[in-house]
């Protein structure tokens, strides 16, 4: 109303409607942040955070991951394949089994861990269990793995594995696609999820062979458009084991015109006889809590 003094410091301000006393509304804007941190605070009493690999209770200044796992993520190291980066048993093996005998059409890909131990069923969490709240360590812990072989791949999109969308649907979300994004923002590449599709229901590969996985994935994936030629495009996935999914993806994606295909995923096995050592896996027996 006419005559009337603002809030001292705050300049004009809002009326609610109806003529009533100023809102001061730069004091709300002011106390956001505090009642973002409370908000978190609430939060985190009522659902204290988890270790992202063994599901413990963190202790305080742990962030993601318990000290213990940490000392004991099963990091992939040197030697490894020079094709899909799986640990091999020693510096003079190229490749592994699978890709000595077998042709991809991928490029290269990396993971940043290997599939045994705790990490499956963190993996499992992940993708069943509703557990997002292991996503930001994960896609931190990928894109520390991709990023030695950023110089040399170059890739120009992050594109996650699709997901069938039903299937998403009741899941909820596409794990691939949300640790694309947040790598994608680490590493600052942009994500692409719509350029390709996953046209039907595929049975579950984890029970099924090479050969089978192959022609369960037939026909599977579709682009929604036609890619820059010569185009390089980084595949994002959790797991890796045969790559036949990726080999797929990688298939569709070069007859529509794309360029190199790489992959990046969270966890690759480590092949039917390759043994995990300390000089090719980073890992120990995670303790008991």
């Amino acid at each position: 109303m006419e005559g009337e003094k603002p809030f001292p410091g705050i300049g004009p301000e809002k009326t609610v409607s109806g003529g009533g006393k100023p809102f001061p509304g730069k004091y709300v804007r002011a106390c956001l942040p505090w009642i973002r941190r409370a908000g978190a605070v609430a939060l985190d009493l009522l659902y204290p955070p988890r270790c992202a690999v063994c599901d413990g209770l963190l202790r305080k200044g742990e962030d993601g991951c318990c000290a213990d796992c940490r000392a004991a993520l099963p990091w992939v190291r040197e030697p490894a394949c020079m094709k899909c980066g799986k640990p091999v048993a020693d510096f003079r093996q190229e490749y592994c089994d699978d890709c000595a005998r077998t042709r991809h059409f991928f490029a290269r890909g990396v993971a940043a861990f290997t599939y045994t131990g705790a990490m499956r069923q963190s993996v499992h969490r992940l993708k069943s269990g509703n557990r997002r709240d292991a996503l930001d360590f994960y896609a931190a812990a990928m894109a520390q793995a991709l990023e030695p072989h950023l110089p040399a791949w170059q890739p120009q999109m992050l594109i996650p594995v699709p997901m069938y969308r039903k299937k998403q649907v009741q899941r909820g979300y596409n794990q691939a696609e949300l640790l694309a994004r947040r790598i994608g923002g680490r590493v600052g590449i942009p994500v692409e999820t719509g350029l390709v599709r996953c046209t039907r229901r595929h049975a579950p590969q984890k029970t099924l062979g090479r050969e089978a996985r192959m022609r369960n994935l037939s026909g599977c994936f579709a682009v929604t458009r036609r890619i820059e030629t010569g185009c390089r495009l980084l595949l994002v996935d959790d797991v890796y084991t045969t790559g036949s999914t990726v080999d797929e993806l990688a298939r569709v994606l070069q007859e529509a015109g794309a360029g190199a295909v790489y992959f990046l995923v969270l966890c690759t096995g480590k092949g039917k006889k390759t043994v995990c050592t300390a000089e090719n896996v980073c890992y120990t027996k995670i303790p008991d809590r």
